[in-house]
This record gives C-alpha cells, sequence and structure tokens, in this order.
C-alpha cells in the first residue's frame, strides 16, 4: 500500500471530455454573452446541456478509471 493521498481522476478527465461538445460549448457561451447585463436571468439550461454532453464522455472512462 502506498502512503500518498489518492488522487482524484475526474477533474482531469472531466476537462479531457469537454472539448467533444463543440455545439453545447458554443450555445453556453453565446447565452452567456447574450445576458451579460441582464440581471436575474440564467444559462442554466445550456449549462445542464453541456454537462449533460460532457458526462456522457466521462462515464466509461471514470469507471474504467475505478476499476484499476
Amino acid at each position: 500500500m502506498s502512503d500518498e493521498e489518492p488522487v482524484d481522476p475526474m477533474a482531469a478527465i472531466r476537462k479531457e471530455c469537454t472539448p467533444t461538445c463543440p455545439k453545447q460549448i458554443a450555445n453556453y457561451e453565446a447565452c452567456k454573452e447574450r445576458i451579460k447585463d441582464k440581471p436575474g436571468v440564467s444559462c442554466e439550461i445550456w449549462y445542464y446541456e453541456l454537462h449533460h454532453c460532457v458526462d456522457k464522455c466521462v462515464a466509461p472512462k471514470i469507471f474504467a478509471a475505478t476499476k484499476e
């Protein structure tokens, strides 16, 4: 057994998977630009769409990493 702290691979895998969702990134960034000066408005739906796409890429990779 190692005395080192375990490293959570999730952040690295999420960063690796984010570029696989260019349409969702573009939609989210466009929304943020549109509502920049509008208080009380959010891009929540676009945020969830982006993370749903990223999660589809992340899931198999994170489960593979936990089996090691």
